[in-house]
């Protein structure tokens, strides 16, 4: 009997360990694998510091390579509580995001540094609060911008994408794409290698962060540089699980947000992009074309009317896109020239 009474006794106990152990973790979720730069070097870091700053309070523990949720749910799985943080790229959630989107038009970034602090600045100031408005925002960021990275035939001029098979990575890079030429093909991030390797498409748009991160090295061998589009990345979080954290934990969460956290992971991915394209340039086969002027400003004739179809869609949706368009580029302008 005493034996029995001292076995409950250490199972109520075990319990209420694992019971606060849950208690307090938050799940973070990306689609990335773990070793991936995102994953590793800014989303696992970022767990480090406010788990370090929450000294107990909080364990932040990263769920990587998408075992939550695919790709386009890391929006729903934050929302239904399935996570509790995600990583996620905002152009995958259909229209949820639609003044965000101003960083994806065609030309208007070079850096992550000037994409980041126009998405963190304008939402700061209010510009972002309505799509916004069912989450609990850590911090926005984007990439550098796009570059054009090929299997097997190389693109420098608009003409060369007629007929191409290329990745759409959202929903206006798939109009740049289709106004080149190309025939667009929805592929996740994760699966572009292998898409690539089995010809279901001839290239992708991608910074030069993702070609490592998706160990694209072995599956392409012609990058062009001509800075067409980008992305836009958010890192959020349930509202009622941010609410209900203890002050410890939430204010340690607030200290690594916002303008701390894009300006911090910002730094990060530039110094990343600008090693991977080093290494890329070093590479056996490997071919490095950066578009000349008159080159870039065929391109911008051609897709010019993109930013007047994405004005007109905003002011349909009853959203003041000239305002968020005129302030970004006043921030990125400050940042890029």
């Amino acid at each position: 009997m005493k034996k029995k009474f001292i076995g409950f006794v250490l199972g109520v106990f075990s319990l209420s360990i694992i019971s606060a152990a849950s208690a307090n973790e938050l799940k973070l979720a990306t689609f990335e694998p773990p070793k991936a730069f995102i994953a590793s070097k800014i989303l696992a870091a970022w767990a480090n510091k406010v788990n370090t700053c929450s000294n107990g309070a909080v364990n932040v523990k990263m769920y990587a390579g998408g075992v939550l949720g695919s790709p386009p749910k890391q929006y729903d799985i934050v929302t239904s509580g399935v996570a509790d943080i995600s990583w996620t790229v905002l152009g995958y959630i259909g229209g949820q995001f639609p003044l965000s989107s101003v960083i994806e038009l065609p030309f208007l970034t070079k850096t992550s540094r000037a994409g980041t602090t126009a998405l963190n600045t304008m939402f700061a100031e209010g510009y972002l609060d309505k799509e916004m408005s069912e989450i609990k925002v850590i911090g926005l960021h984007s990439n550098p911008a796009y570059q054009i990275h090929m299997k097997s035939e190389k693109v420098v001029n608009p003409a060369d994408f007629k007929g191409k098979k290329m990745r759409v990575p959202s929903k206006i890079a798939g109009t740049i794409l289709k106004t080149l030429g190309a025939t667009g093909v929805k592929v996740p991030a994760p699966g572009t290698s292998e898409a690539l390797n089995k010809g279901v498409i001839d290239g992708t748009p991608f910074p030069y962060t993702a070609v490592g991160s998706f160990r694209l090295f072995d599956v392409t061998k012609y990058h062009t540089e001509v800075n067409i589009t980008n992305a836009t990345f958010g890192l959020i979080m349930n509202k009622d699980k941010y609410n209900g954290l203890p002050s410890a934990a939430k204010s340690c969460v607030d200290k690594y947000s916002g303008h701390a956290f894009g300006d911090w992971a910002s730094r990060l991915i530039d110094n990343q992009n600008a090693i991977m394209k080093n290494e890329i340039s070093k590479k056996e086969g490997h071919e490095i074309i950066i578009a000349s002027d008159s080159v870039i400003a065929e391109y911008k004739k051609i897709l010019a009317p993109i930013e007047a179809d994405w004005l007109a869609e905003m002011k349909g949706k009853g959203l003041d896109g000239d305002a968020v368009l005129k302030r970004a580029r006043q921030i990125i302008r400050a940042i890029d020239g």
